[in-house]
């Protein structure tokens, strides 16, 4: 078996042990097991910002979002797409990032139209992805840069999530946040982490999911928290009497 085997020959070398009357190593099942968790990750990843994309067309506001936090999460997933591309990583432990990385920027461009924020953020925002994307290209950042820019990504997600939090905490209320979009995000770092150890993709992706999935957690149960405490607050309307 190859150092790096794809899912395809992994089945067919749990097929044949199977056919063979023996039951598949439990290397292979790992590694199985590991490649089908980064494929349906992979593939959840397209819709993981869906439900908070809808809400928002839907209310046509930003109400309780933070443009501070989804503006570091663009950062943060531009260098983790960046690092997975510029280590030769296996396109499933670092794919999700790119594909999050496009809702999100539809997720901002809808922020700065429902709030009222300065022109410059956006044009900011849009200099920098230019700037990054051309250094990557011409080969100006060197797998030495990249890993630490990537160190420095778990203090970006951080502050990234940071600011919903607290702002969540302040108005005991997580306005127009989508907890579709929260569980998934949660449970995909879960997966992460067994697939990026079971993949080499280092300790750094490891701590960055581990962080994640605490960060995106809190926000879980903050969603899950303030919603039941404002189902709870709406009065209850009296029947009128016949």
């Amino acid at each position: 078996m190859s150092v790096n085997p794809t899912l395809t020959s992994l089945l067919q070398v749990a097929f044949l042990e199977l056919r063979n009357g023996r039951s598949p190593s439990s290397a292979v099942l790992s590694l199985l097991l590991s490649k089908g968790l980064g494929v349906g990750i992979l593939a959840f990843s397209f819709v993981v910002k869906v439900p908070q994309i809808l809400a928002l067309n839907k209310s046509h506001s930003a109400d309780g979002l933070s443009p501070i936090s989804f503006e570091l999460e663009q950062l943060g997933l531009s260098i983790h797409t960046a690092y997975g591309f510029l280590m030769n990583l296996p396109f499933n432990t670092f794919g999700e990032a790119l594909i999050i990385l496009v809702q999100n920027t539809i997720l901002l461009y809808q922020i700065y139209q429902y709030k009222p924020l300065p022109s410059w953020r956006p044009a900011l925002g849009v200099a920098l992805t230019a700037i990054g994307v051309s250094l990557c290209y011409y080969g100006y950042v060197s797998t030495i840069y990249i890993g630490l820019a990537y160190e420095f990504n778990n203090v970006i997600f951080t502050a990234a999530r940071l600011p919903q939090i607290w702002q969540n905490y302040q108005n005991k209320s997580t306005g127009q946040l989508s907890s579709a979009t929260y569980i998934a995000n949660f449970l995909g770092c879960l997966a992460r982490i067994f697939t990026s150890y079971k993949e080499g993709g280092g300790l750094s992706m490891i701590r960055a999911y581990c962080l994640g999935g605490v960060l995106n957690g809190t926000i879980m149960l903050q969603i899950f928290y303030y919603g039941a405490k404002g189902k709870k607050r709406r009065p209850v309307k009296r029947r009128k009497a016949i």
